[in-house]
């Protein structure tokens, strides 16, 4: 089903008409609420919440056996990390550590009054003393505190804010702060351990190692002692002299050639020199210093006649001087190179001589190492195991060494950044938003029971259901009048001629006159309701002051035997119940005029209820019944019968089958739904003429418009013209 607007705005208006109807009982139960959660929220405790803030060093999750250069490089603690220092945190380990150092305050035993009458002396009413483990106790304990303990942390940072709550501020913030020292305690603990733990596996396997490597030197050195091997030691292992000897040999062999080879090439270089008579070349070539003075005088005087033979010309006398002077210092460079020649020439035999008698001792060094091949190459495996576990018992060593110096600078895997201190105001109750929060809810519990009271109510609370609920036309709403005595309501139309009510009545008296009797013929109206109390004899009386003051001849029956009322009505009740009435002119058949009444205030003529009848209407009764009123009505315009209600009682139906028009009265909020549709099923079933249905004792608030009212200044003017 789809809503449209209007619909929704009826919706609204119910709503809010709901609150007005019931706004005692919105008030007292959000009232009650405050009231209740007030109370509660005195009673409370004050409970402090200290924070503590640290941030994750990431250093817990280093290796221990990892070298020190590894352990600087490790990446920054990720989101599980931290979420796992937290979970360290909140544990058992730490809450029992804050407890042994910050012990919780004794608890004050509670008196109650079956304590008071124990030390009175009723000794039966004394609670049995029963044992307590402290095991169990420590556990509780823990509990509470870890309870009152949370570790929040912050997104997308490695911090973690450490919140204790407790009912004293000062030991609040002590417990924050016990939390992170306590905790780094024991995590320098756990790293101490772990470490002492890898150092002592690193002792014991180092100490299986050097036995190894010196078990295998042992057997090394066995084997070459029983293979006569020639040997050289160097540390603790041997190493084949004869290998040695060979690579020294052959060393030396490559430097004698190299030294021969350097000298046959400078001798020839430096024939070549002389040959060409270049002295630059014998100087570069030579090694000689005598040698390299001569070569460099002759450059010089060769020099010097090129300038003064650019300067005087190649016949000067200087020149010629110059020219002996170069051919002596010629001669004398032929010399020297000749000498220098003689050198080179020594040099190569020498290491001609070397040369070969290095390449006969490399030679029986081979042959020499030819015999011992096959125990060398065993040997050289049993010493390759050696240095193998050397190396390997080596490198355990120094891992052992890191380990031991790292212990010493083992830090805390969390650092603080801000200490816990006593906070002013406590975190719970918060009054504030406690307050708040208790407002809405006493507002939501007070709409709640209006709800329910509207939604649950036996009665009809809106003008709109009551005609979706009565297949008859709603013929008036008569709102509810105040009076403080049944007279002054009864009155009411007389006294405010211009209200609300008394223009409802108005109106329903037109209706009727125009509906049911259009040429002018008399009318005898039932009014009738489920129940007692409805409001159908001031409804009537009304009626009927409304047409008689319209200049209509009314007459007012009191069908109701049982308890009647309308004479104490009429006569203020002072004259008491009448003997005579409209039970008596049924059964006993007096004469009518003998108990028709006259109101003085109104005008109008009334019929009392009479004595009580003991019996149902008998066929002749009701035959009589039919001829009294066919009677009154060729004497009255309008006959109004005041039946009694409907449920339990068969009377009003006799008088409703007998009538032109049935008006059933519906009580507003008080007549049950089920009642209403019941009644009507009755009338309908009688042949009872219904004409509508008339709400009394209606709210202002039960309908978008109830009708049209007068000022106090309209009604003073039509006061004024009434007079007139």
């Amino acid at each position: 089903m789809s809503w449209t607007a209007l619909d929704v705005g009826l919706v609204i208006r119910q709503t809010m008409r709901a609150f007005l109807r019931h706004r005692m009982l919105f008030a007292l139960t959000a009232l009650g609420v405050l009231v209740a959660g007030g109370a509660v929220m005195l009673t409370l405790k004050p409970r402090y919440t200290a924070t503590t803030t640290v941030v994750v060093s990431g250093r817990a999750q280093q290796d221990p056996l990892a070298p020190n250069g590894q352990q600087q490089n490790l990446a920054p603690p990720d989101d599980e990390l931290v979420s796992t220092e937290a979970a360290m945190i909140h544990s058992r380990d730490v809450a029992a550590a804050v407890l042994a150092q910050l012990p919780p305050p004794p608890v004050p035993p509670h008196v109650g009054m079956r304590d008071r009458l124990c030390h009175m002396g009723l000794g039966f009413l004394c609670h049995a003393s029963t044992p307590v483990d402290p095991e169990v106790q420590r556990e509780h304990e823990e509990d509470a505190f870890l309870n009152n303990l949370t570790i929040t942390p912050e997104p997308r940072t490695q911090i973690l804010d450490i919140n204790v709550v407790d009912g004293n501020p000062q030991r609040a913030a002590a417990l924050a702060n016990a939390v992170v020292t306590n905790y780094q305690r024991i995590a320098l603990a756990r790293q101490t351990a772990d470490i002492n733990h890898v150092a002592t596996w690193l002792d014991n396997r180092t100490a299986a190692l050097r036995q190894r490597w010196l078990d295998a030197v042992e057997k090394a050195n066995a084997f070459d002692n029983a293979n006569g091997l020639t040997n050289t030691t160097e540390g603790s292992t041997s190493t084949p002299l004869i290998e040695r000897q060979i690579a020294d040999t052959s060393a030396n062999l490559s430097q004698a050639e190299g030294r021969l080879a350097a000298a046959q090439a400078r001798a020839d270089a430096l024939r070549d020199a002389a040959a060409r008579g270049d002295a630059r070349a014998a100087v570069a070539l030579s090694q000689e210093p005598i040698l390299v003075a001569t070569a460099n005088a002759l450059m010089q005087l060769q020099s010097t006649r090129q300038e003064e033979a650019a300067t005087y010309g190649p016949q000067h006398p200087r020149l010629r001087a110059l020219d002996q002077q170069i051919a002596a210092t010629r001669a004398s460079l032929e010399a020297e190179t000749q000498a220098a020649l003689s050198t080179i020439r020594e040099d190569q035999i020498s290491a001609r001589a070397e040369v070969q008698r290095l390449n006969e001792n490399l030679e029986l060094l081979r042959q020499k190492a030819g015999g011992q091949s096959a125990p060398q190459a065993e040997y050289r495996t049993l010493d390759q195991e050696a240095q193998s576990a050397r190396a390997v018992y080596e490198t355990f060593l120094e891992h052992a060494k890191e380990v031991v110096d790292r212990a010493a600078l083992l830090q805390p895997p969390i650092a603080v950044v801000s200490h816990a201190s006593a906070p002013d105001m406590p975190s719970f109750p918060n009054r504030k938003k406690i307050g708040l929060g208790l407002m809405a809810v006493a507002l939501a519990a007070g709409a709640g029971a209006v709800l329910l009271r509207d939604y649950f109510a036996a009665g009809f609370t809106e003008i709109e259901r009551l005609r979706a609920a009565v297949p008859l036309p709603l013929l008036a709403v008569v709102p509810k009048v105040g009076g403080r005595s049944e007279q002054t309501v009864r009155r009411h139309v007389i006294d405010h001629p211009y209200s609300r009510a008394t223009e409802a009545v108005r109106s329903l008296v037109m209706q009727l006159s125009m509906r049911v009797h259009e040429g002018g013929q008399p009318l005898c109206l039932a009014i009738t309701s489920a129940g007692p109390e409805e409001g159908k004899s001031t409804l009537a009386l009304w009626m009927a002051t409304v047409a008689r003051r319209g200049g209509q001849k009314v007459l007012v029956i009191d069908a109701d035997h049982r308890r009647g009322m309308l004479d104490q009505y009429l006569t203020d009740g002072t004259t008491g119940r009448p003997s005579l009435g409209m039970s008596d002119l049924v059964t006993t058949g007096v004469p009518v005029a003998d108990v028709i009444r006259t109101d003085p205030d109104t005008g109008f003529d009334y019929i009392p209820a009479g004595r009580t009848m003991q019996h149902a209407f008998s066929p002749v009764e009701i035959r009589r019944l039919r001829a009294i009123l066919a009677e009154l009505k060729r004497s009255y315009e309008l006959v109004i019968i005041d039946c009694p209600p409907l449920l339990g009682l068969s009377d009003a139906l006799v008088h409703a089958n007998m009538a032109d028009q049935v008006i059933f009265v519906c009580r507003w909020k008080s007549t049950a739904q089920r009642a209403v549709m019941a009644c009507l099923e009755r009338l309908e079933a009688c042949g009872a003429p219904l004409a509508g249905v008339v709400a009394t004792m209606v709210e202002d608030n039960a309908m978008d418009v109830m009708g049209y009212s007068y000022g106090n200044r309209d009604i003073k003017i039509l006061s004024r013209f009434d007079d007139k």
